[in-house]
């Protein structure tokens, strides 16, 4: 396993990182705990987490997983975990959820406490806000509960580098793979320039490259090459990338990403350059999530969110997608701001500002018609 510092901090932590997000099936204890133990045989210490991950279940297997393993080791690992604006608005609200995440991760510091899912620079600058939820990790970061403040963003590439200027933060973790490196790169290239740590979540854009397998076969080196080894390789040979983000739930997912991991010797801008050249050559558009289309919407509707449901009903992703609808109908006003597909009057102004010619219209009545919103 190749280890990178984790931006200016000094702490060596896998380029592999084990996303506890994905335990299956995620209330298993048992099986939980015996994942975390294969990662850590294989060299992983960084673990990410957050509430509401596996039925709420992650923070407390990993926590039980972690506190199994003999304290020497213990001190190797490193954890990540989050909290978000929505569920914990106020610097209050963020120390009661500081304060219950050590109980069920079975710590006494959180290594790295992320600010979560900001979406935009508005939301980032409520965030930052005196008596917001930053005020609150920083004030548990002085009092030892915390060692290192990060965020995690969907944001835009320009967005994310406006974030990373005289930042606070020492680490970000954004989604990035081969469908939306346009509209993250930025983001990236100004973090890792700002001394920031870069960790990519989403590396098969959330299944999508998965059903793309024919249309993105250039990932491959060869014709024996395993897709989802090509996909993961792609970001492990950027320059910019320290922790790359895989969701693992059985020990066997643990087992083929760290194969992955160590068949990358170190960053290779060339092969990245080449891969992006063949997927722009491909002209297959998908929504990059820019959210310029939001800027002339009369209904306000949330098109880059609905969106993602319209690619998974392009791709044949009908259980992903009703997936998606469920989680974000649980907070429809932070994610839709309780705007719908059926909302659409069809004025068209969003396809004037699309930067890929997308048929947006279309599009949104599909999602329509398929949820039954019509």
């Amino acid at each position: 396993m190749r280890y990178k510092e984790y931006g200016k901090t000094g702490k060596q932590v896998s380029v592999l990182g084990f996303g506890a997000m994905r335990f299956d099936p995620p209330d298993d204890e048992e099986n939980a705990i015996k994942t975390v133990h294969k990662a850590v045989e294989l060299g992983i210490n960084y673990f990410d987490s957050a509430p509401g991950y596996c039925k709420d279940n992650s923070e407390t297997f990993l926590g039980k997983a972690l506190s199994l393993l003999p304290p020497e080791k213990q001190k190797e690992i490193y954890v990540s975990t989050k909290t978000s604006i929505g569920s914990d608005p106020t610097a209050d609200d963020v120390r009661k959820r500081i304060e219950d995440q050590l109980k069920k991760l079975r710590r006494d510091t959180i290594t790295f406490y992320n600010q979560w899912c900001i979406m935009d620079l508005d939301q980032f600058k409520r965030v930052m806000a005196p008596g917001g939820p930053f005020e609150g990790a920083q004030k548990a970061k002085e009092e030892g509960l915390i060692e290192h403040l990060a965020f995690s963003t969907h944001a835009r590439g320009d967005e994310i580098a406006e974030m990373v200027k005289d930042s606070p933060f020492e680490g970000v973790t954004m989604g990035y793979n081969i469908l939306n490196h346009r509209l993250r790169n930025e983001g990236m290239k100004a973090a890792h320039a700002a001394g920031l740590a870069v960790m990519t979540m989403n590396p098969l854009g959330g299944g999508m490259l998965c059903h793309s397998e024919e249309k993105l076969g250039f990932l491959r080196e060869d014709e024996s090459d395993h897709f989802i080894s090509a996909s993961l390789r792609f970001i492990f040979s950027h320059p910019e990338v320290t922790v790359v983000l895989s969701g693992m739930g059985v020990p066997e997912h643990v087992e083929f990403n760290v194969e992955v991991a160590n068949s990358v010797k170190g960053p290779n801008p060339e092969t990245v350059e080449r891969i992006i050249e063949k997927y722009d050559k491909l002209g297959e558009k998908y929504c990059t999530g820019c959210r310029y289309c939001l800027e002339d919407c009369p209904e306000g509707i949330q098109i880059h969110i609905l969106m993602r449901l319209a690619d998974c009903l392009r791709m044949g992703m009908d259980a992903e997608a009703k997936r998606l609808y469920e989680m974000f109908n649980k907070n429809a006003e932070m994610w839709l701001k309780n705007k719908y597909a059926k909302d659409c009057t069809e004025c068209g102004s969003c396809e004037d500002l699309c930067t890929q010619q997308l048929p947006i219209q279309e599009y949104l009545a599909n999602v329509a018609e398929f949820f039954g919103e019509k």
